[in-house]
């Protein structure tokens, strides 16, 4: 049964990664002697490292801020029953359905175009984007698991004198745990590997080097430099591969429920 995701996997995954292996040691732009070295010489450029401060940015600010609100707003629809539950999880559902280049030129509307940007400004309008889009589905998500709890463990809780703040903190969140950490890695993995909002706002002249997955696709397709271009987006496929080990091994997300049969 997991053979078509072992084929997918292998094909889109393993096979990609090791060509890039292979075409890193070739002759680049940045490199002209080939070599691994390529590694070493994309992170001396000097876009690279106003980048990772960007994504530094975003990874202290927004992503901790997506958290929060995601579960508060989570917690709260499962503490609160009323008769239009069903119409607010598809108006925050709503927001995670538009694409990307429409949020952009919304923002970008409601801002104005006569805004000034600079390095400081232009993060603050990035993340807007990322935050808005992304915060419906993850809140949809975190309240159908906790949708998920037994009724029987909070009504304990109840009996054992816990008030709502009490249930939540001490019953609801560690019971989705495993969902938060979820979350948690997949947001900082899509701030990493950020693309399409800066890429979008091209038109500010502020963001046309502004992530790390910019600076490898003008490596590959504006400079003709494959080499340089792999050897970048394998760099940043680093912290992903340790944020999934550190999900599969500390937490248990991946493990089968224990089923007594009568």
């Amino acid at each position: 049964m997991i053979f078509p995701y072992l084929a997918f996997m292998f094909f889109c995954g393993i096979i990609p990664i090791g060509y890039g292996i292979l075409e890193v040691r070739n002759p680049s732009w940045v490199n002209m002697d080939g070599g691994f070295e390529t590694f070493i010489k994309v992170l001396q450029d000097f876009r690279v490292g106003p980048a990772i401060i960007n994504i530094l940015f975003l990874l202290g600010i927004f992503v901790p801020l997506m958290i929060v609100t995601v579960l508060v707003v989570s917690l709260l629809l499962d503490a609160t029953e009323f008769r239009y539950n069903k119409q607010m999880r598809l108006l925050f559902l709503i927001p995670g359905l538009i694409p990307v280049a429409v949020a952009v030129l919304f923002w970008s509307a409601v801002v104005g175009y006569e805004v000034v940007w600079d390095k400081s400004n232009i993060r603050w309008l990035i993340g807007a984007i990322s935050f808005s889009t992304g915060i419906g589905s993850w809140i949809v998500i975190q309240y159908g698991s906790l949708r998920s709890i037994s009724q029987e463990v909070l009504e304990a809780g109840v009996v054992d004198g816990c008030n709502r703040f009490q249930l939540a903190w001490r019953l609801k969140l560690p019971m989705i745990g495993r969902y938060i950490a979820y979350m948690v890695i997949l947001l900082i993995a899509n701030t990493l590997q950020i693309f399409n909002e800066p890429n979008l706002l091209m038109y500010t002249n502020m963001t046309t080097d502004w992530s790390p997955s910019q600076i490898a696709f003008g490596y590959a397709f504006k400079n003709a430099d494959f080499a340089g271009g792999v050897a970048l987006s394998l760099i940043m496929l680093i912290p992903n591969l340790i944020l999934a080990l550190l999900f599969v091994l500390n937490t248990d997300f991946m493990k089968k429920s224990k089923t007594t049969w009568r």
